[in-house]
């Protein structure tokens, strides 16, 4: 009995920390309107995107969490999390806002690629993670220092 009550907890806590991008059996996508954005997220878009139309907005509605997606027209996407904080960022043909990037990432990024422009920014909790538009990715950790480049 303690063996399958301890299965069943391991199999709970598996469902409840897996994304639900990352299995088709939680997969639960459907579109939304733009009001239906959490009042966060629906704030940082007019703020940065405010001049970007948008295309589309999904719900992803799994076991536990909740994350919304946003795409505009123009191929940027963002991805917010229930509560309506971003997530990640990315823009297809253009930089990302220069006001969402931390200071210290820009001004590494300014110092060894002053070229390249940032594509693309996510953030977790112990990491952030910037795509350049020569390629590169970079890792830094919570408190900005480098940990890792990626071409």
């Amino acid at each position: 009995m303690k063996k399958i009550t301890m299965l069943l907890v391991a199999l709970f806590m598996f469902a409840a920390t897996t994304p639900s991008w990352s299995s088709p059996i939680f997969d639960n996508d459907r579109p939304i309107e733009f009001n239906e954005l959490p009042a966060q997220a629906q704030n940082f878009i007019k703020e940065y995107f405010g001049k970007d139309k948008v295309s589309y907005a999904l719900i992803d509605e799994g076991i536990v969490l909740k994350e919304y997606k946003v795409i505009f027209e123009s191929g940027a996407k963002i991805e917010f999390t229930g509560d309506g904080t971003w997530k990640d960022v990315e823009c297809r043909y253009d930089a990302v806002p220069k006001n969402i990037v931390p200071a210290k990432i820009a001004d590494y990024i300014k110092r060894h690629y002053p070229s390249n422009k940032i594509t693309k920014i996510s953030r977790e909790y112990h990491e952030w993670e910037v795509k350049l538009s020569g390629g590169l990715e970079l890792t830094f950790n919570k408190s900005f220092k480098i940990v890792d480049i990626d071409d």
